[in-house]
């Protein structure tokens, strides 16, 4: 897989994507107790931004993971990815209470964002991270020889 395909470009953009979540959900509750004024007006605007970067999320996550799992047959991104989005999703939709949201979505974040490294990793090196043979023929191989 080149630097330009289309399926490394999507992880990128996941992984930023879920980097920026992070920031968000821990910069917010910082804000709000900074500036009560400006809580009142930002709390009723959460949950449909939780929604939106959630129908974000889940697109470039099944384009990325599935391509990537479609190279590499590593089944660990597609199963990471899925657990990491049913949990932002089951925070977002408040199934679990509205007071577990953040902690859900931070959770979800972690494991998407996790999924989407390895993917990364295992489309570039042609197999999992660590193999030793590097996946197929004509892959990528470590600089030491291995």
């Amino acid at each position: 897989m080149s630097a330009s395909d289309g399926a490394g470009r999507a992880d990128r953009v996941a992984i930023t994507l879920s980097a920026l979540c992070l920031v968000h959900c821990l910069v917010i509750p910082v804000a709000l107790l900074a500036a009560p004024a400006v809580g009142v007006a930002v709390l009723g605007t959460e949950t449909a931004v939780h929604w939106l970067l959630l129908g974000v999320a889940v697109p470039v996550s099944v384009y990325a993971l599935w391509h990537g799992y479609r190279q590499h047959r590593q089944s660990l991104c597609v199963v990471l990815g899925a657990v990491g989005l049913c949990l932002m999703f089951v925070a977002v939709s408040h199934v679990a209470g509205a007071s577990r949201e953040v902690p859900l979505t931070l959770a979800g974040v972690v494991v998407l964002l996790v999924a989407h490294a390895y993917n990364l990793r295992s489309s570039l090196n042609g197999g999992p991270p660590g193999s030793l043979n590097g996946g197929p023929a004509g892959a990528r191989r470590c600089a030491h020889g291995d």
